[in-house]
């Protein structure tokens, strides 16, 4: 038996990564069982994606698998666990996900740590031996994973329910004319929104989420308010006590929970998320106590627990950017 396994990412060309992956194992079929298993890695650094991009990408793995011509092969599909905090860790980590059985190894050539190189000193220090690893021939440019997503009746419906609940709180649920039209506002918004509203299959943990978010709003509000009466504080002192500096934090796993805790910083008063990176958010506070706010984490716990349903485990401190400038200083 042979068994072929390509990881990949959404960081490169994955029609042709899986085209070459499986005419490699086409090519090695030896007449006996040959599978091809195409592993992608979920994580917060480095080469991995999110686990929502993840099961994403498995989906459309798998559609250009049933398309393509690949014979009497096995295929299988899997995201695989990589966690680590140094790209050695996730190589390590990589390498003890890959079966037993493997004989051939195809990275994708847009990786930056799970390379060939660094893969192949990985399995000689696990002491695997007997497994050929190669870069998918295959161009380098960079593919962003697309926006819109599979159209499923469940996104629809769900998308419809949405539409039409937010409807019918603007208008008035008892009056015929408000029913109509907010059915056919809701039928519009499905057809023009339907792929894009659900990353992922909606299910009855959205309803969890939901609920969650609404409790969320008021806990937000207040930091808000807060925060502007210590905005307030800040500017009608004599002294103008501001030390602004630049926050490295960890950011969530997933694009909906990093979407909102960089809007929910951004929109209280002295802070401002100024860039987002693959595991943290840059953030500019404009005082001590706001940069002090962001490394306690407890808002990044906040949003962990509506998106995730429980609670991160942030630190209690955090990276200090290297442009901490006192009140007063100039900045380069």
């Amino acid at each position: 038996m042979t068994d072929l396994v390509a990881v990949l990412t959404d960081r490169g060309r994955v029609r042709d990564v899986v085209s070459y992956a499986l005419r490699e194992a086409r090519d090695a079929d030896d007449g006996t069982s040959t599978t091809v298993r195409f592993s992608i890695p979920v994580g917060r650094a480095g080469d991995t994606v999110p686990s929502a991009t993840g099961e994403m990408l498995a989906a459309r793995v798998t559609e250009l698998v049933a398309a393509s011509p690949y014979g009497s092969l096995d295929v299988e599909t899997t995201t695989v666990r990589v966690d680590g905090e140094t790209p050695d860790e996730r190589v390590r980590a990589l390498v003890e996900s890959i079966p037993a059985t493997a004989t051939d190894l195809v990275v994708m050539p847009g990786f930056n740590e799970f390379t060939v190189a660094a893969v192949t000193d990985a399995l000689a220090a696990a002491g695997r031996s007997g497994l050929d690893v190669e870069r998918a021939l295959v161009d380098r440019r960079i593919v962003r994973s697309p926006i819109a997503v599979t159209s499923t009746t469940a996104r629809l419906v769900a998308t419809f329910a949405v539409a039409y609940a937010f409807y019918l709180l603007l208008g008035d649920p008892t009056k015929p004319f408000d029913l109509a039209t907010g059915a056919v506002s809701a039928a519009v918004v499905t057809l023009v929104l339907g792929r894009v509203t659900f990353e992922t299959e909606p299910s009855i943990a959205d309803v969890g989420r939901l609920l969650r978010a609404l409790a969320f709003l008021p806990y937000l509000l207040w930091a808000v308010v807060r925060a502007n009466l210590s905005m307030v504080a800040v500017v009608l002192s004599p002294k103008l006590p501001i030390e602004p500096s630049v926050v490295r934090i960890p950011a969530p796993e997933g694009r909906i929970a990093r979407a909102l805790l960089a809007n929910s910083i951004t929109l209280t008063p002295g802070t401002l998320t100024v860039d987002v990176t693959d595991d943290e958010l840059v953030v500019h506070a404009l005082t001590a106590a706001t940069r002090d706010s962001l490394e306690e984490g407890s808002l990044a716990r906040a949003v962990d627990f509506v998106v995730h349903g429980h609670d991160a485990d942030a630190p209690t401190t955090g990276g200090r950017g290297p442009d901490h400038v006192p009140s007063g200083g100039d900045r380069s």
